[in-house]
């Protein structure tokens, strides 16, 4: 999810009346401005949006934890990527009555399936599966054709554009 994406859900979020709170990263000790520290949005949030990269940092980012902090009536949605919220831990936090609900249309393993995703499970209480086909949207597919387009035309003039250069030494 992009920026522009998570500050959409911090607007839509006023706009319905909820004070907001974005956290810093997890682990940082220098908060931001406008921002509240990792630990204090897990005791004080009831609902829980996840937006962040999967990075190593973000990696579990959520996990036994943190949901054993948050408020037992505290939702989570993972609407970023699969891993960064621990499926195991969720799972179990949800069948012990740990928090309210949860719902997510990413997973760790995809296609998730009975075999690679704990969260498959029947007996799980409040929890919302979907695939991952909520970007499938028809404005995400003419925006998705328009890049590729200009991607295709650039790089035959000669001018790429969207060029990723790797940070890392061979």
């Amino acid at each position: 999810m992009t920026v522009s994406e998570g500050q959409n859900v911090e607007k839509i979020g006023r706009a319905l009346g909820m004070r907001v709170l974005i956290a810093e990263r997890k682990g940082v000790h220098a908060v931001r401005a406008g921002r509240v520290a990792f630990e204090d949005a897990i005791r004080e949030g009831t609902l829980f949006i996840v937006v962040a990269p999967l990075e190593p940092s973000t990696r579990n980012m959520i996990a036994a934890p943190e949901l054993r902090a948050m408020d037992p009536t505290a939702f989570v949605v993972n609407v970023a990527r699969g891993g960064i919220v621990d499926e195991q831990a969720l799972a179990q936090a949800l069948k012990d009555g740990q928090i309210g609900g949860a719902a997510t249309d990413v997973y760790e393993h995809e296609p998730a399936t009975k075999e690679n995703c704990p969260l498959l499970d029947p007996t799980i209480p409040n929890l919302v599966l979907s695939p991952h086909v909520a970007w499938y949207s028809s404005k995400t597919v003419e925006g998705t054709t328009a890049t590729v387009k200009k991607n295709l035309e650039g790089f035959v003039a000669g001018r790429p554009v969207n060029v990723v250069i790797s940070g890392r030494q061979s």
